[in-house]
């Protein structure tokens, strides 16, 4: 009889040994699969392809976690992703599938929105972007096309076939052989050019062969425009002194020749203007020296080796009665 009690007592710790080794293990199993430290977060999507097991969740670049599993269900893919239980999710969050590098790998961000946690909620996969969906891509292409009217295509298409037969071909040909009469102007016009170009070498060369005679009557040119502005202004000062003495002697001659004042004006008035006649002429042909002073010197200062006189006679200032420098 105590031999009995024993193996029952022996028994009963036995099985109570076994449950709680058990009971240890299903708890260990529990907090392996499921840490306390992490929570499970969960969004749905139509295209899982750049996703799998193992890979990081972040949320502001920071890694917060990874994915747990993805299922399939009858019109969308569960993902579940394992987070650290600090980390906030909101109700409104959304979920980017990011390129992890240009060569491959992506990863979850986690863009946290809301007020309140989302505790078991899934996220809609509205508020999931991926990276690529072929799906996507091809249902958006249909929405650019959709409200297209194609009868007025059609109808440009048609008129642009009919205006490509018949006799209309022969007005792109029209069209190709002015085209090509163009180019070939153009090429004329151009050996033309090379000619011209050929031509002024030509004359700057031989312009090159007379330089010290050119020199030599800019020097002259130069002497001969300065004596004219001088003599000028001289003969511009002598008129004003002979129009102010005909002026005072006008109205006492007036008195002894007053039956032909009319006439004696008149001439006065006559000698006055051909003065001024002479002295604008030598305005002009002063004008005129000093424009061929300025070609002939440009053409000579074209030539690389052309110094210019250091004083021409055109640089020198003298003063007259009237005409101070």
């Amino acid at each position: 009889m105590q031999k009995l009690n024993s193996a029952r007592h022996d028994r009963f710790w036995g099985v109570v040994l076994v449950a709680i080794v058990t009971i240890f293990g299903v708890v260990a199993g529990w907090i392996y699969v499921n840490p306390p430290s992490e929570k499970i977060v969960t969004f749905y999507t139509d295209d899982a392809a750049s996703i799998r097991p193992g890979d990081t969740v972040r949320i502001a670049g920071i890694v917060v976690g990874n994915i747990k599993d993805l299922a399939s269900e009858p019109d969308q893919i569960r993902v579940r992703t394992r987070v650290r239980r600090d980390a906030f999710v909101g109700d409104q969050s959304q979920v980017q599938v990011r390129m992890l590098t240009v060569v491959g790998g992506y990863f979850v961000t986690l863009i946290p929105l809301g007020d309140s946690e989302i505790g078991e909620r899934p996220i809609p996969k509205e508020r999931v972007t991926m990276p690529y969906s072929l799906v996507e891509t091809l249902s958006d292409t249909t929405k650019i096309t959709e409200n297209l009217a194609s009868q007025p295509i059609k109808d440009s298409i048609a008129q642009l076939q009919q205006g490509l037969t018949g006799s209309n071909t022969d007005s792109v040909t029209a069209v190709l052989d002015a085209a090509n009469a163009i180019v070939d102007t153009m090429d004329r016009q151009r050996g033309q050019i090379s000619k011209l170009l050929a031509m002024s070498d030509e004359f700057v060369d031989t312009l090159k062969d007379y330089r010290g005679q050119l020199q030599e009557y800019i020097n002259k040119i130069a002497i001969l425009e300065a004596a004219l502005v001088l003599y000028g202004k001289s003969f511009a000062d002598a008129l004003e002194g002979i129009g102010a003495i005909v002026q005072a002697a006008k109205f006492g001659l007036l008195k002894m020749y007053f039956t032909n004042r009319q006439d004696f004006l008149d001439r006065l008035d006559g000698i006055l203007t051909e003065f001024r006649t002479i002295q604008s002429r030598n305005g002009v042909l002063v004008r005129v020296l000093g424009r061929v002073h300025d070609r002939m010197q440009r053409a000579v200062g074209s030539q690389n080796s052309y110094i210019r006189p250091e004083l021409l006679a055109t640089d020198i200032c003298v003063p007259v009665h009237g005409s101070p420098c």
